[in-house]
């Protein structure tokens, strides 16, 4: 045991940074930021900023995590030279989101006023860059500083609660985080401040390989976050606020994936060798003891959190913790998957593993929302996680068998 923790010891120490990190991180959110617009703004106003939230979120969390993924796994001896070419790829979302974010204000559904239209927007392109920005500490394993940089988010989450409690403009308590997190990085990193805003020779290919992860993100995290939008749209805001907290300790824990995924691309990045078929079966194993075993801690953790932080919500909710947590789960485990996929297979496999999702969710997500409200769109989420899953364990098999056979 000592020999193993001997061996491993630099990469238990990365994780473990990288956790904390995250885990403060989203611990202010949750615990500070996300109660006080419960308690500000009431359950409808609740899930109408929830529900706001998932557009942002799905465009940004996307094209950031595309772009970090595709600087990940750059070739070494053009990463310093390309950095311009995700700097400018990220500034012309962030031109794209003006007209989108327009569009959602004057289209949403919700009001909003002039000041918080803009910071709204503001926040739209922070968040783009916060998401791509800690591939500075990634590439160089500095996990310390990869502390240091979500320490500055939730200091700026803090600020942000108080300027939300002064003011009444809600993205104020994200968006002060997210442009610390930005400005550690750009003072503390190289990846947004050398060559940041030159493109490369190779600046096409690097665009096409962004797209590519794109697609994939973008069909993930539109049903990651498509409870926002549909159950707004199809039951109402109140339904939002349910099932955003019976599944609030799952979609937490996913957030915490993020780092192990970081580590996990570090190292693999750096990593010569190939994907084989036992390894991988090992790793699909493990992945349904995790699904078992955190699908039971995030519904005991559930119905904690909303014990301590949404006592009036409690009722409505508990009856949806066990389901909804198992859907959250099966999905950031299959996200710990196809990130090992990301490094030894084709990335393409990323875009089939998300389209089979969103086709088995869209499938029965509709109709099952529409007949059963948050029952049926609890039931189907599971339902297209577990297909996501299956997918993803199926190509992975496939892809170590072929490398076998060529190694023969």
């Amino acid at each position: 045991m000592k020999a193993l923790l001997k061996r491993y010891k630099s990469q238990i120490g990365d994780s473990v940074w990288s956790i904390l990190g995250l885990v403060l991180m989203n611990a202010v959110a949750q615990v500070v930021v996300f109660p006080l617009y419960s308690r500000l703004f009431g359950d409808i106003g609740y899930g109408d900023l929830q529900y706001l939230m998932a557009y942002v979120n799905v465009i940004t969390v996307s094209v950031g995590c595309a772009a970090n993924y595709a600087r990940m796994t750059a070739p070494a001896a053009t990463r310093r030279e390309n950095n311009g070419d995700y700097n400018i790829f990220l500034l012309l979302v962030a031109l794209l989101g003006l007209p989108f974010t327009l569009l959602v204000r004057r289209f949403g559904g919700v009001a909003m006023s002039d000041a918080t239209y803009v910071c709204y927007y503001l926040l739209f392109v922070a968040m783009a860059f916060r998401y791509y920005a800690d591939a500075a500490y990634k590439l160089t394993l500095n996990y310390r500083h990869y502390f240091y940089y979500y320490l500055c988010i939730s200091v700026g989450y803090g600020v942000g609660a108080f300027l939300v409690y002064r003011t009444g403009i809600w993205p104020l308590g994200l968006l002060v985080g997210e442009a610390f997190g930005v400005i550690f990085a750009y003072v503390r990193g190289n990846t947004l401040r050398v060559h940041g805003l030159k493109l490369s020779p190779a600046w096409r290919h690097t665009f096409r390989i962004i797209l590519t992860l794109l697609v994939s993100e973008g069909i993930a995290q539109l049903i990651f976050n498509i409870d926002r939008l549909l159950l707004k749209i199809l039951v109402g805001s109140a339904a939002v606020t349910v099932y955003y907290l019976a599944t609030l300790v799952g979609k937490t824990i996913s957030l915490l994936t993020a780092p192990l995924n970081g580590v996990i691309i570090g190292y693999l990045a750096r990593y010569e060798g190939g994907l084989s078929r036992r390894l991988w079966r090992l790793l699909c194993l493990g992945s349904l003891a995790a699904i078992l075993l955190f699908t039971g801690v995030c519904a005991v953790g559930g119905y904690i959190v909303l014990l301590l932080l949404y006592p009036t919500e409690l009722d409505a909710v508990k009856e949806f913790l066990l389901v909804g947590s198992l859907g959250q789960v099966i999905y950031f485990i299959t996200g710990i998957m196809t990130v090992v996929l990301i490094r030894f297979a084709k990335k393409s496999y990323q875009v089939y593993i998300n389209l089979a999702f969103g086709v088995a969710f869209f499938g029965l997500g509709i109709p099952a929302t529409i007949s059963r409200g948050i029952w049926g769109f609890a039931i189907a989420m599971v339902i297209a996680c577990a297909v996501r899953w299956l997918v993803a364990v199926l190509l992975g098999a496939w892809h170590a068998r072929g490398a076998e056979k060529q190694q023969v």
